[in-house]
């Protein structure tokens, strides 16, 4: 083991790495600032330029540009009202009030220092559980492998979605959509209607990135653009560190719940914010300053969601289940490298393992002093572009960029058929999420299935008494029932 933290420490450590992880936390801030783009695009509109690049590369740049620009929303939220990601809306419940006090310095202080902890915290949990839950795959087999997916799935479905009905037919969908192409058993061909580009099946990378860039480019053509002025002077953004002695139980409480959060699938850092933020208010001394300006509200939104980004690679990088859309392109791009994430990655790849740890922690430390020494720049430079520009910059990459990188045009239809899907889906209120989940988890849960129903004396039965597979279908089932009384209960009082 020291020997590969050693050799890691050697890759990462290399001139040119260095100023690639540089370069890429700070494109990541600037895409989170920029209002309208998310980190799902920043890695969305990066895979297809890593094809050439080296895996240690690659991956470097996306630790990177997956840090950079969960904490980037913040500054624009903060100094503008504007929060450039979803993540960072109740940072903007607070740090704008705070702006408004002339206290603008402050709130983005004390963001970027408890962003910077919250990615750390997550990190070091990161590498401990990771290493600890790979072992335990190993004793994984079909049947653990299928409840697992179907728990993965479930989880997405009912958690980002208010309709456990819409969420259910999402997943549906993605799920019938994973059969298209050769029978993974036999190789036979199903649903491809004649059409011999079928026949490989629907990629997941060119379909995910239409799913959740070209998509969110479609949807930025409806909002306003943003004003490209910042208004209040901002100081005292060094200085906020004295405020974070009487913070540290805050800080510390809502990293472990965006890490916890970022660990179950599909949760993701919006709701990791939320919820950090209503126990923060919840025990705080002072509940009467939230929403008027409130330290302890930016501090504990921030450590929330910067803290998913650790949490969110757990499973995806121990059991090839992604965390939230950040990991599930991720997944896409290990694939395309010949990557296979799960307990095999950490058997046979070590040493990239180790890098993407390393990328992690090295992030949030550049992210910390970017933010002290930058923060202000960054914002006034992000709303600077206009939507109109951005927009067929977006659409561009996004669609043409996997078509380039496969060489062939079916992949550019197919990124623009699955943007248009996941555009008129979120207008009907449809997860688009669980659609991408279930398209990338659906090869593995059908594979592991049947290959466990061909076992010697196997039926329905060796799901229930195998201790793991039947630990996640008792976990798949509670969720179910829950979210399925929470959407009952809610519809009773919105009667009321």
């Amino acid at each position: 083991m020291d020997g590969m933290i050693t050799q890691a420490l050697g890759i990462i450590f290399q001139p040119t790495q260095i100023l690639l992880l540089v370069g890429s936390v700070f494109s990541g801030i600037m895409v989170g600032a920029a209002p309208g783009l998310t980190s799902t695009i920043a890695i969305g509109l990066l895979i297809p330029l890593t094809f050439t690049m080296s895996k240690y590369s690659a991956f470097i740049m996306m630790c990177g540009i997956y840090c950079g620009s969960i904490y980037g929303g913040s500054i624009t939220a903060i100094l503008m009202n504007i929060p450039g990601t979803p993540t960072a809306a109740v940072t903007a419940m607070e740090g704008w009030p705070m702006t408004q006090k002339g206290e603008g310095g402050t709130a983005l202080g004390l963001a970027t220092y408890s962003s910077s902890f919250g990615g750390i915290f997550s990190c070091i949990i990161l590498i401990f559980l990771s290493l600890k839950l790979a072992r335990i795959a190993t004793l994984f087999a079909g049947p653990e492998y299928f409840s697992l997916c179907l728990l993965a799935i479930i989880v997405v479905f009912t958690m980002s979605c208010k309709s456990v009905l819409k969420g259910f037919i999402a997943a549906s969908f993605g799920l019938l959509l994973s059969t298209v192409g050769l029978d993974l058993i036999c190789p036979f061909p199903r649903f491809t209607f004649g059409i011999q580009e079928l026949t490989i099946g629907i990629p997941e990378v060119p379909a995910t990135i239409g799913l959740l860039c070209v998509a969110e480019a479609f949807r930025m053509v409806g909002r306003p653009a943003a004003s490209n002025i910042v208004r209040y002077k901002v100081t005292g953004v060094f200085s906020a560190y004295k405020y974070l002695p009487k913070m540290w139980f805050n800080i510390l409480r809502s990293s472990i719940i965006g890490t916890v959060i970022g660990i179950l699938p599909g949760l993701g850092a919006t709701m990791a914010s939320f919820m950090a933020y209503g126990e923060a208010k919840r025990a705080s001394k002072n509940p009467e300053e939230f929403c008027k300006g409130s330290k302890e509200g930016v501090v504990a939104s921030e450590s929330a969601n910067n803290s998913v980004t650790g949490g969110a690679l757990v499973p995806m990088l121990t059991l090839g289940i992604p965390g939230d859309s950040n990991t599930l392109m991720m997944m896409g791009a290990m694939l395309i490298h010949g990557l296979v994430p799960g307990p095999s990655l950490f058997r046979d790849q070590l040493d990239l393992v180790y890098v993407i740890f390393l990328a992690m922690m090295i992030s949030n430390v550049l992210l910390l002093l970017m933010g002290l020494f930058l923060a202000n720049f960054i914002g006034k430079l992000a709303t600077m572009v206009d939507n109109k520009y951005m927009i067929p910059f977006v659409l561009v990459l996004s669609i043409v960029g996997p078509s380039i990188s496969y060489g062939h045009v079916y992949y550019f239809w197919l990124s623009i058929v699955f943007g248009l899907i996941g555009y008129f889906f979120e207008k009907g209120g449809f997860p688009v999420l669980s659609v991408a989940m279930a398209l990338v988890l659906g090869p593995i849960m059908e594979k592991s299935l049947r290959a466990s129903l061909m076992l010697p004396d196997a039926g329905i039965k060796i799901f229930f008494t195998r201790p793991y597979s039947l630990a996640f279908i008792v976990t798949a089932i509670l969720f179910l029932v829950f979210s399925v009384r929470r959407e009952i209960k809610s519809r009773r009082c919105e009667a009321a």
